[in-house]
């Protein structure tokens, strides 16, 4: 109950971020097409300022996977306690 309880939080957390990003995402790319278009923009400046902006994104979905593997981690475990109990 736990597991399931951590596991559809993790997931939650991955896919609203995800969300948000994807609705960021034009604004990233007309940043790219107007930086290629000038000629003389230094593109590694701009590809560090589009992901010092998603920063804050790191923390929800790494968060989100880690809680989405220690749930299955934990259904693993109740599975193999079960099944080594000789109970269906």
């Amino acid at each position: 109950m736990v597991a399931g309880l951590l596991f559809i939080i993790g997931l939650v957390a991955v896919l609203v971020s995800i969300a948000i990003l994807g609705y960021g995402a034009p604004a990233m790319f007309q940043t790219v097409t107007a930086a290629l278009d000038r000629g003389d923009a230094n593109m590694i400046d701009v590809i560090a300022g589009l992901f010092a902006g998603l920063n804050w994104a790191v923390a929800p979905i790494i968060g989100g996977l880690v809680l989405m593997g220690f749930a299955r981690i934990i259904m693993l475990l109740g599975s193999i306690n079960r099944s080594l109990r000789g109970q269906a």
